[in-house]
């Protein structure tokens, strides 16, 4: 018996180790664009079985738009299309531009990202944010995409709460860079998910802490589709 546990104890803690260093390694790869290879192909394959509309608003960044369920009916009526991969940085969506931005010709951009960079092992700083999102805008205008580009604040997340000041840093500068460009804009998505008092309100989250419920996917729908329908996005139109 006591041989038994002795047992079960080195493989619990073998176990522990190994799921350890696996969540090491996801932490490190991710950082890496080349890590979300599959996904990009993915959507790839998708173009040619179902190809995208042409003209629409293209949602482009991470998990917020990965993991929006109901993101074509809570913009209705302006037509979308949705690029969210693993836990995108803004260089990886730079990274990845010519594939999942470019052969769309959008009516306009939206640029979902920056939580991931914050949180990124090796450091990343508001100032980091605001030169991966000015080299993503500018590579963009280099390439000739005249779109309008909206990128959509940093939320709070209960989970990385230690983080909050670095991204209400972060979404201060990126407003004031896309105050002075023509044909950008910042939507301001994380004030109405706090309370008078600045505290993240209750209710928004899945158990994670990271990941938004219905109704706070339905917070982030009001603070976008407004703004949206207000620039004259509610109907399909190319830009080819």
């Amino acid at each position: 018996m006591k041989r038994m546990l002795i047992t079960l104890g080195v493989v619990a803690g073998i176990g522990t180790l190994a799921l350890f260093a696996f969540l090491i390694y996801v932490l490190l790869a991710s950082g890496d664009p080349g890590y979300w290879e599959a996904e990009i192909a993915a959507f790839e394959r998708r173009d040619v079985s179902n190809p995208p509309p042409a003209g629409a608003v293209l949602f482009v960044g991470g998990r917020d738009i990965r993991l929006w369920p109901e993101l074509a009916a809570d913009m209705a009526p302006v037509p979308v299309i949705q690029r969210g991969f693993g836990g995108a940085q803004i260089a990886h969506i730079s990274h990845y531009m010519a594939r999942i931005i470019l052969p769309y010709h959008p009516r306009a951009i939206v640029v979902m990202a920056g939580e991931a960079d914050l949180a990124d092992v090796h450091g990343r700083r508001p100032e980091d944010v605001l030169d991966d999102f000015r080299t993503l805008a500018l590579s963009l205008r280099a390439e000739g995409v005249a779109a309008p580009i909206w990128f959509v604040s940093i939320r709070p997340q209960p989970a990385r709460q230690e983080r909050w000041y670095g991204a209400q840093r972060a979404n201060a500068l990126i407003a004031d860079f896309v105050a002075g460009q023509r044909g950008m804009y910042f939507i301001d998505a994380a004030s109405p998910m706090l309370d008078e008092t600045g505290r993240i309100r209750d209710g928004l989250y899945r158990w994670d802490g990271l990941t938004l419920n219905e109704r706070g996917y339905a917070l982030l729908a009001e603070a976008i589709r407004p703004a949206l329908i207000g620039a004259g996005y509610g109907g399909l139109r190319s830009t080819r």
